[in-house]
């Protein structure tokens, strides 16, 4: 088992004063439990875990909100005392089988405030929607968790000096990095993407001294586990169709989610628009894909004027995405990754890092830009929202990467302040924008793919 940043976030809930029962919310097998175990090993209270697949009679209590006897069944079923004064941590896992468990969090708060309560469920979202149950709303705190990011990926992997080399480039000194180590470095991402973020496919990794096909085999057999869930949360669609929905927005992942592309798929399957989208609430509450929205970036938070209709699609993890359409390894290791698959890969790397950059409490959300269809078109990958500020981020495609879309941008935007993520070894340079007539003076930080983790800190420098 390896640590993640969750871990952290999670020790840190158990000593606040005023905490409130915590909710991991994330995808299957992005490791939820192992977060919450390892956390209590470092935590002076006893955890008292409880599998609610397991046991199902407890149900009952949970909807008749009989704490006393629901946590004297606990205590036996434990065959530990649950002491209410922080001493004890109840963990509710597998809550996705037993939703009242969540309606109930709300008396845990009220009435056992010195209890710690976490619940997990991977796919609590669905069950909680089809069940109808009473929200515990301002009485429960949430952390989302997603695949490990690069950073994580390379601690667990035991790249411990590339970590701190990574972690000492600054704007002033990141133009230095020696050719070999900038090499070293995008050698790594490459493996990151091969494998992805997903614990256990790290962890095959790390077991057979990263054989690929063992790999894909992790890979395939977790994707074909997702895909058995499907008839878990069918309800009007069922698991044949969900499956071809999903193998068509897999294809799409990256492009711009059109009406043409939407009845391609809808088409494809023997189904209609109004399906397609039902499933696609279904996999976002799934946590499988994430949905990029399209915003006019004009103010802060960007959430507050996207256009909902205009969205593209990401997967959960980029090895899976590897694993899910067939793209061989060889296309990955013999490549830049902006030249691979058409640069869908580095777009999915790209966002599925941006995702993990913000606290473990907010909800990841990533939006993108592009101007009206009567205006030039331009297109930007993602927009990345830091204090009151945006910022323009571009992931290098091809050759030599055109930057016409930032250039639209900045001078529609009056921006002065750009990121590129290619393979280029980072910098920063002083341009000129042009665009429409228009013109407008910024600074361009070109960074390369293995330092997105450290965006935050490169703008605020």
């Amino acid at each position: 088992m390896f640590s993640r940043s969750v871990v952290d976030e999670i020790i840190q809930w158990y000593h606040r004063k005023e905490r409130k029962p915590l909710v991991i919310r994330g995808a299957r097998q992005v490791g939820k439990t192992t977060a919450v175990r390892l956390a209590s090993v470092r935590l002076p209270a006893d955890l008292i875990e409880i599998n609610l697949e397991r046991h199902p009679e407890l149900d009952s209590l949970f909807r008749g909100y009989k704490l006393d006897e629901l946590l004297f069944n606990v205590a036996l079923i434990a065959g530990r005392e649950i002491k209410t004064d922080g001493s004890s941590i109840l963990f509710l896992d597998e809550a996705q089988a037993t939703p009242a468990a969540y309606s109930c969090l709300r008396y845990f708060y009220e009435e056992l405030p010195g209890l710690a309560v976490i619940l997990t469920g991977s796919l609590l979202d669905q069950v909680l929607r089809d069940d109808k149950l009473a929200t515990p709303v301002g009485r429960v705190e949430h952390c989302y968790m997603g695949p490990l990011g690069f950073e994580e990926f390379l601690s667990a992997a035991g790249y411990e000096e590339a970590l701190a080399s990574i972690g000492m480039l600054t704007p002033s000194t990141m133009h230095m990095v020696p050719d070999s180590l900038h090499e070293e470095l995008l050698g790594l991402v490459r493996r990151y993407t091969i494998i992805g973020g997903m614990p256990s496919s790290v962890q095959v990794a790390l077991d057979t001294g990263f054989s690929h096909a063992e790999i894909l085999r992790g890979q395939t057999e977790l994707v074909q586990a997702y895909k058995d869930d499907f008839a878990k949360y069918a309800g009007s669609l069922n698991a044949l169709k969900l499956s071809a929905f999903f193998n068509g927005m897999i294809a799409g992942v990256g492009r711009q989610f059109s009406h043409k592309m939407a009845n391609d798929i809808a088409g494809f399957t023997s189904g209609d628009y109004r399906q397609l989208n039902a499933a696609i609430e279904r996999f976002q509450e799934a946590r499988l894909f994430h949905r990029v929205l399209h915003s006019s970036a004009d103010t802060v938070p960007l959430g507050g004027e996207v256009k909902t209709r205009i969205s593209k699609f990401l997967f959960l993890d980029v090895g899976l995405l590897l694993a899910a359409q067939g793209i061989p390894p060889q296309m990955v290791t013999g490549a830049p990754l902006e030249l691979s698959n058409r640069g869908v890969l580095a777009e999915q790397f790209v966002g599925q890092q941006l995702l993990t950059l913000k606290p473990g409490y907010v909800d990841p959300t990533l939006f993108y830009w592009h101007p009206p269809k009567a205006e030039a078109q331009a297109e930007i990958d993602y927009l990345f929202e830091s204090g009151s500020r945006i910022y323009p981020v571009e992931v290098k495609s091809g050759e030599r990467g055109s930057i016409k879309s930032l250039h639209a941008f900045m001078v529609k935007k009056q921006a002065s302040l750009a990121v590129r993520v290619s393979s280029m070894k980072p910098s920063r340079q002083k341009l000129l924008a042009k665009s429409g007539g228009g013109r407008q003076p910024f600074t361009l930080l070109d960074i390369p793919f293995y330092l997105l983790g450290r965006l935050e800190h490169l703008l605020a420098e």
